[in-house]
């Protein structure tokens, strides 16, 4: 058996910050796409989509600055909450450009049906 799988490797505060940047992009996906194919409600589904998001990011924001407190660490304590905000507004509009493409294909305008004159006395 190989040493490397005997030792335990902690996750650093990078490996945190990433992952829970990746579940803050999966689950706002999931919860927004999910309530728009079962519900069509656009208003809806962002918002719900959205609350998932504000929660990951305001509970990540507060971790990380609770990681790097005081004046020493301020350059990375900034630069992560920066980052937090760059997924946040990422994560949003990626959310609402997916919602906006299925609301066109689930609930759009129906097709147009040509008019048909039977009147005609020809």
């Amino acid at each position: 058996m190989s040493r490397i799988w005997e030792r335990e490797r902690p996750l650093t505060y990078d490996t945190i910050f990433w992952v829970v940047i990746g579940a803050g992009f999966v689950l706002t996906g999931l919860v927004g796409i999910f309530l728009m194919w079962k519900t069509g409600l656009l208003l809806l589904s962002f918002l719900a989509g959205s609350a998932v998001n504000i929660a990951i990011t305001a509970s990540a924001v507060w971790w990380w600055a609770s990681v790097f407190p005081g004046t020493e660490q301020h350059f990375a304590r900034m630069f992560g909450i920066f980052g937090l905000g760059v997924s946040f507004v990422n994560n949003e509009v990626l959310l609402f450009f997916a919602q906006l493409a299925m609301k066109k294909k689930i609930g759009g305008d129906p097709p147009r049906e040509e008019y048909v004159d039977f009147d005609d006395e020809d």
